[in-house]
């Protein structure tokens, strides 16, 4: 954990040629899955000039592919890490892996669980399910709907302490509450 220009992240990962990806520490409370677009925008906004200039461009969804939690084989316990033959079902999901795109958008994004799932286990940015849990217990949401269709009604989230940091589904995408909502991420290069 840092604290950068005010505000706390957790340090997720050396991308290479200088990029790091970063996340806010605890959930921005109140902010459903629906409205990530408008709220990750004014966030970013609102950070001080000199993290705005760092930003780089990525090319992700604000709400991404879709994996269905049927038949999800779990590793390492009770919805601790997607097996890789699960995630594999859902191939547009698997590959909604967030990395910087010179034809991107310099932009803050939320994790996909294919991002969670790979940032997660011993040596990894997340090495137990309590590091997952948001500052002050709180839960958040990814950009993966857990159901599929135009318009997807339900998506995965990292839940709180009571379920021990766990991958979650079936959280209605226009919910949110003081215990979670959005936890933005970034991809910086300070030699920008």
């Amino acid at each position: 954990i840092f604290t950068m220009a005010g505000e706390q992240y957790r340090y997720l990962e050396n991308m290479g040629s200088g990029n790091h990806m970063i996340i806010r520490n605890a959930a921005i409370a109140h902010t459903p899955l629906i409205r990530h677009e408008e709220e990750l925008n004014t966030w970013r906004q609102a950070l001080a000039p000199e993290v705005q200039a760092m930003i780089q461009p990525v090319s992700v969804p604000f709400i991404g592919p879709a994996i269905l939690d049927e038949d999800i084989v779990w590793e390492g316990g009770w919805r601790w890490i997607m097996s890789a033959s699960s995630l594999a079902q859902f191939p547009d999901a698997a590959a909604d892996i967030t990395q910087v795109d010179s034809g991107g958008t310099p932009r803050a994004f939320t994790l996909s669980v294919a991002d969670v799932t790979r940032l997660s286990g011993p040596g990894r940015a997340f090495p137990n399910r309590i590091a997952r849990i948001g500052a002050n217990d709180t839960l958040w949401w990814t950009r993966t709907p857990s159901s599929q269709g135009l318009n997807p009604d339900t998506g995965w989230f990292v839940n709180r302490l009571e379920a021990n940091g766990s991958l979650n589904s079936h959280w209605f995408i226009n919910s949110a509450g003081a215990h979670g909502g959005m936890r933005p991420a970034l991809i910086i290069n300070p030699a920008n």
